[in-house]
C-alpha cells in the first residue's frame, strides 16, 4: 500500500449509521456504483474498503477487525453500526482493540436515516468521540452526495 509522508499513523475512516441508513449506497457510490471495487486511492493513500457492517455480518466483522494488521493494512474504509447496547456486536471492544493496535479512529456519521426522520441519538455520536474524531454529516441526502462528503472528510480530515 502506497503511504507517502501523509500517512503518521494507521487509520480507519468509518461511514456510521445504524441499520438500513444507507453506508453501503455511500461506499457504492464512493467507488462509482462498483460493489467490488475493494481499494481507493486519496491522496496518494490507498484504502482497503470493508463494505460489510457490524449489522450486516457481526462475526465477519469482529473477526477481520480483529486480524487488521497495521503494519500490513495502514489505511481502511469500513461501514460501522453504533449498537453499542447490542452485546453481540462487541462494538466497543472492536474500537478499544483497534486503538490498542495502534489504529487512529475516524467516524463520519450520517446524522439522518435516508428517507426517513430517524436521527443517530446524541449518546451514539458522544460514545464514539471517546474513540476518535467525529464529524456529524447534518442532512439527508443522496448516496453520491453523501459519497462526495465522505470523500472531502477522508481527504480534509482523515489525512490531514
Amino acid at each position: 500500500m502506497s503511504q507517502g509522508n501523509i500517512m503518521s499513523k494507521p487509520k480507519i475512516a468509518f461511514v456510521v449509521g445504524h441499520s438500513n441508513w444507507g453506508k453501503s449506497h455511500t461506499l457504492r457510490a464512493l467507488t462509482n456504483g462498483s460493489r467490488y471495487q475493494r481499494r481507493l486511492t486519496v491522496k496518494d493513500v490507498e484504502f482497503l474498503i470493508r463494505r460489510m457492517s457490524n449489522d450486516d455480518l457481526p462475526e465477519s466483522f469482529i473477526q477481520f477487525m480483529a486480524t487488521a494488521d497495521p503494519q500490513s493494512i495502514p489505511a481502511i474504509i469500513a461501514a460501522l453500526c453504533p449498537n453499542f447496547q447490542d452485546e453481540s456486536a462487541a462494538t466497543d471492544s472492536v474500537l478499544t482493540e483497534l486503538r490498542t493496535k495502534g489504529y487512529r479512529l475516524f467516524f463520519w456519521v450520517m446524522e439522518q436515516q435516508y428517507g426517513t426522520a430517524n436521527t443517530m441519538p446524541a449518546g451514539d455520536i458522544s460514545r464514539l468521540r471517546k474513540y476518535g474524531t467525529v464529524v456529524v454529516f447534518p442532512k439527508v441526502a443522496e448516496a453520491t452526495t453523501r459519497a462526495r462528503s465522505f470523500r472531502k472528510f477522508v481527504s480534509d480530515v482523515v489525512l490531514a
